[in-house]
This record gives structure tokens, sequence and C-alpha cells, in this order.
């Protein structure tokens, strides 16, 4: 079997996205989330960084604002330039999408990477070596490059694909988390088990 190139993949997911109900990516996002909550690694962590989901990503908004009125310090991601900045969430009112991308960031002034404990990673697909398939322009492989925090990966059960093009600047993640599996680097189990 030939490997498909990234693009081709991209476009497999996409369609695949546009046949799955708003409705089962939800479910999914509540059992994906769920397990991570269940992890050692969630419970320990204090700074986390989740993302703000577009509408074809894993939802995550309940689950952000649900973990703020939990006790954990939130953070989302902004874009500045080509590389991403961790800026503290405080709630949907201090998002705004007047950016080139129109995704909800967070407004105020941005902290050092080296704060985060945990770091929640959109995919567009991942595999069992958890690799991730990004949208392609780089964002997280920069911010992914910079930080030794542990790293989960999340996405639908559909995304979970056999095989994700790697290239040499690409870095796996430590976990990755279906609603029906969850893969962890084997020296890392203790963290995710």
């Amino acid at each position: 079997m030939n490997l498909m190139t990234k693009k081709e993949l991209r476009q497999q997911i996409k369609q695949l996205k546009g046949m799955t109900p708003v409705a089962v990516r939800e479910v999914e996002a509540d059992m994906v989330f769920n397990t991570i909550k269940a992890m050692p690694v969630w419970k320990q962590a204090q700074h986390i960084l989740c993302y703000w989901s577009l509408p074809d990503e894993l939802p995550t908004h309940d689950t952000v604002n649900r973990w703020l009125t939990e006790g954990k310090n939130i953070y989302l991601p902004r874009v500045a330039g080509d590389d991403l900045e961790i800026v503290p969430y405080h709630g949907p009112q201090s998002l705004n999408d007047n950016n080139k991308f129109h995704i909800g960031e967070p407004v105020g002034d941005a902290v050092d990477a080296s704060r985060l404990e945990l770091i929640i990673v959109p995919a567009v697909a991942l595999d069992a070596q958890r690799n991730r398939l990004g949208r392609g322009k780089g964002f997280y492989d920069r911010l992914l490059s910079t930080c030794s925090c542990p790293t989960i990966g999340v996405v639908c059960d559909f995304q979970l694909v056999e095989e994700v093009p790697v290239e040499p600047h690409d870095r796996p993640l430590d976990c990755v988390v279906t609603s029906d599996v969850i893969i962890v680097e084997e020296e890392k189990q203790a963290l995710f088990a």
C-alpha cells in the first residue's frame, strides 16, 4: 500500500468530517476529555494549554470552560506571525476572533511556554506511532519543539489512521486519545495510565 501524501490525507479526513454529525463529535469529545481527566498527568498539572476548537475539530468549548471552574490555569494559543503565543484564558468573554484565521483567540499578555505542564494538541489525523498531521502551517510543530512538558493529541476515532506521513522535523506526541483508544509512549506510561 502506498502511503498517502499529507495533502491527500487532509482531503480524506475533510470528507469524513463532513459526514460526521456535530452531535457525534460532541459525544466523542466528552469521552476523550473524561479520559484525560482521569490521567495522573492531568490531575498533577495546574497549567494546561488546550485549544479553542474550530467547527471541524474535536469540540473543546464546554471542556475548557469546565476546566477553568475546576481550578486549573487554562491557556489557549494565539497566532503571532509564524508562531503561537501562549495566553491565559479567562472565559469566552476574553476571546477575540478578529484575526487572519477568524479563530477565537485570547486577549491579554502572552506567557512563556515553559510555564505549561500539559499540552492538549488538535490534529487533522494521528497514528499509532503518535505522529500528528496538522493543517500544514507548522504552528504546533514550532511550539512543541520548544516545550518539554507532556503532550496529548486528541481526535475523533475516524481521524486515527494507519500511518501519518512524517518529515524530519515532525515530533511524535507523548499520548494519543480518541473515544476508543489511548496510545502512550512506552517510557511515559505512568503519566497517562
